[in-house]
């Protein structure tokens, strides 16, 4: 009896701490969002998101034109201008920034939970609660709320995702597969990077089965994963259809990827000089042919290998994954800014800034220990171990999302959605590190002894 009571109590206790760090983070978000001023807030991306939304809102068409009759179009994912459309419903033209904002500040807020939910599977509470405490406390997340973008919508629901996916498996109930895949369909609409994660889940659960054999799955849990598939690949095949309709002439979301990756392939982001380091693009005389298509693209850039190829080489399997996941955002005002501020809260605050620099100076211990996880997953699979499920989608995830941006353009501001896999990938090594030293300090007698006096 006395020990049921414990439990109960260490599960309240539990709840009320995740509680007291969402309000917190919440309360950084709010305060953030409430006293630091952007220089020009909606422009570039941001306009067209903006434009989007608006337009979906006033016309019902989805299109980046801003007139009385715009013309659909698919160059961007639909699923942020929704949201935005959503603002534009609630609080109309005078009242759609604040509203949009203080929603970002709600999901963002909300990773806090989630995180915690998704650590108590493979970690011990007290690392749990850090990493839910990091993702409260992290600078790029809090000044991504105040930002017309759509890292913070997609940070949220591709961590509602993974979880959800999970909890599917786990339950088997066919509610959370439909939910799993409208959730991931989402994600989908939002950022259509996502498009390949479900697939590599499914190919991890079927390994699992088969070869590892930590999972046992009925014919049942088959036909609702077989929903799953169908749902979430519904999304992308209305969305290609939806394109493929508007006809040839219509920009798409896919001119902008070929973009994009010849926009990430100039070694340290020079062309020639470092004046427009981080824009090489600018001066580059082969722009846009670069970027048009990817036949063009290819051929440039296996032009411009045979003239520096260990140079390339470095480049795209070295420095690109490193600028991925470096502190500083590399374009715009730089450190965790996108577009320049007036005046931050970080500057108003000195506790504030105090704690942004410890969370800078940690940066590169959190990207080793995530990177000492990728090693102890892979030893434990060697040694025929059995990691937890849940760990091995965050690792697939990070290590999705890296290779990826290693072939497109690696700006640092693509991998701040990806901080909460990130911190629970950290502090899964040092949750295995504590219970290995654990272990041999119970072995060698050193805990019982200093115990017994």
């Amino acid at each position: 009896m006395q020990d049921s009571y414990q439990v109960i109590h260490s599960k309240r206790l539990t709840v009320l701490i995740v509680c007291l760090i969402t309000i917190t983070a919440l309360f950084l978000r709010v305060k953030y969002v409430e006293q630091t001023v952007i220089h020009a807030p909606i422009r570039t991306d941001a306009k067209q998101y903006v434009t989007y939304g608006y337009n979906i809102y006033s016309h019902g068409v989805f299109s980046k034109e801003l007139s009385s009759e715009p013309s659909p179009d698919s160059l961007r994912s639909p699923g942020y201008p929704m949201l935005i459309s959503l603002a534009f419903m609630i609080g109309g033209k005078n009242f759609f920034y604040p509203i949009t904002l203080y929603i970002q500040t709600i999901i963002s807020s909300l990773l806090v939970p989630l995180t915690f939910l998704i650590g108590i599977h493979f970690l011990s509470r007290f690392w749990a609660l850090l990493a839910a405490t990091l993702v409260a406390i992290s600078p790029h997340l809090i000044s991504m709320t105040s930002y017309f973008l759509t890292e913070t919508l997609f940070s949220f629901i591709l961590l509602f995702s993974i979880i959800t996916f999970y909890l599917s498996l786990k339950k088997g109930h066919l509610f959370y597969f439909i939910l799993s895949g409208l959730l991931f369909g989402f994600t989908y609409l939002t950022n259509e990077t996502a498009l390949f994660l479900p697939f590599l889940f499914v190919i991890i659960l079927i390994y699992s089965i088969y070869y590892v054999q930590r999972i046992n799955i009925s014919k049942k849990k088959w036909g609702n994963l077989f929903v799953y598939l169908v749902i979430f690949l519904s999304f992308p095949a209305f969305w290609i259809w939806r394109s493929h309709n508007l006809g040839p002439e219509i920009a798409r979301g896919s001119s902008r990827a070929i973009a994009n990756m010849s926009h990430g392939a100039y070694p340290d982001f020079i062309y020639q000089s470092e004046k427009f380091k981080y824009f090489p693009y600018r001066e580059d005389p082969m722009q846009p042919v670069f970027g048009s298509t990817f036949k063009n693209f290819s051929k440039i850039l296996f032009s411009r290998f045979q003239e520096r190829p260990v140079r390339y080489l470095s480049w795209y399997f070295l420095e690109k994954p490193y600028y991925l996941w470096s502190w500083n955002i590399l374009q715009g005002q730089g450190d965790i800014y996108v577009y320049p501020v007036k005046i931050s809260f970080y500057h108003i605050h000195p506790s504030a800034n105090l704690l942004k620099l410890l969370m800078k100076y940690f940066h590169p211990i959190i990207l080793i220990a995530a990177f000492i996880g990728v090693l102890i997953l892979i030893n434990d699979h060697i040694n025929k171990k059995k990691p937890h499920l849940l760990i091995i989608f965050i690792f697939i995830t990070i290590s999705y999302y890296t290779i990826l941006h290693t072939v497109f353009a690696p700006w640092p501001r693509y991998s701040i959605p990806l901080r909460p896999e990130l911190y629970l990938s950290a502090l899964y090594t040092f949750n295995m590190l504590t219970s290995y030293f654990k272990r041999r300090f119970y072995t060698t007698g050193i805990i019982s002894s200093s115990n017994n006096g």
